[in-house]
């Protein structure tokens, strides 16, 4: 193992933090700086990622959310062993709050560890979780890594997912007849925007999209209505309008703002997020290793 900002594992690359030392990289999770490698980075160097986030960065690139990659991705499959750069390596679904993210067993002829950037324990896919806990205490890696963002000294609440739309059926059950809010949500989970979708209809209450939002969503879910405008019928409903996010949503009760994208700044669709991850204190650290049946556990 290679000390430096990177993790390097033999001859593979664990994300780019900073820079790209090895000709093959393990992308988990959608990053500034992953992404930033995918548009830079030497045509020689191959990248893994997950079927999903290959797909959501195809479609943030056609919608005009992001500009083009220089470097072509290969497709890793979940839970199916390839062999890579002579190692043996399996990937597993994750849940960061994002979309798409995984974590990966990766062993060579002396040793094996796991790698996990981060996760949430309040995401909507606790199972993807629960799994690859179980590989863990089944493999027995030596190590088990995670990013140095998943350890505090002071744990402090993490809304849930299912927290984010209690949370945004209030904002609109509180709102006036005759206001005119305004949402601005993160392109980077499809999943939750649905959902988003969904709460204001159960309130009576339409969101009018942004068309590159729209069309972008109505890939991922091709049998639910995003409206980009409002419908003659229903003229008498209540409607919120999502805003581009090229635009800076200034703080009122009127207007909602997706947790992720706290604080508010002008940097696009996809800039100043914060993935809605729950780091572990060190009560929690000691849970976990017990739960996992595991000693070594690095915060990286």
């Amino acid at each position: 193992m290679t000390h430096n900002s990177e993790l390097i594992f033999e001859n593979v690359q664990l994300d780019v933090r900073e820079v790209v030392l090895k000709e093959r990289v393990f992308i988990t999770h959608y990053s500034e700086n992953n992404i930033q490698a995918l548009r830079t980075a030497d045509k020689n160097v191959r990248f893994y990622l997950s079927q999903e986030l290959y797909t959501l960065i195809q479609k943030l690139i056609r919608f005009g959310f992001i500009a083009k990659l220089q470097n072509q991705p290969k497709i890793i499959p979940a839970q199916y062993t390839q062999k890579i750069a002579g190692l043996e390596i399996t990937a597993y679904k994750n849940d960061d709050s994002l979309f798409g993210s995984l974590v990966f067993l990766i062993n060579s002829t002396n040793k094996s560890i796991f790698y996990c950037h981060s996760f949430t324990n309040k995401g909507a896919h606790n199972k993807r979780i629960k799994n690859w806990k179980k590989i863990i205490r089944k493999e027995q890696p030596i190590v088990f890594y995670l990013d140095t963002k998943m350890y505090t000294n002071n744990s402090s609440p993490v809304i849930s997912e299912a927290g984010i739309q209690k949370q945004f059926g209030k904002f609109i059950a509180h709102l006036p007849a005759d206001a005119h809010a305004k949402v601005r949500f993160s392109a980077l989970n499809p999943e939750r925007l649905a959902k988003y979708n969904e709460t204001a209809k159960e309130h009576n209450t339409l969101i009018i999209w942004q068309e590159d939002y729209a069309k972008f969503l109505s890939f991922f879910f091709p049998n639910e209505e995003f409206l980009t405008s409002l419908p003659k019928d229903k003229e008498n409903l209540r409607n919120i309008r999502q805003i581009s996010t090229k635009f800076v949503l200034t703080a009122s009760s009127d207007n909602y703002v997706d947790p992720m994208l706290h604080p508010v700044i002008e940097k696009g669709p996809v800039g100043g997020i914060t993935p809605l991850i729950t780091p572990i204190d060190d009560h929690e650290l000691l849970q976990l290793k017990q739960d996992l049946k595991s000693t070594q556990i690095i915060f990286w």
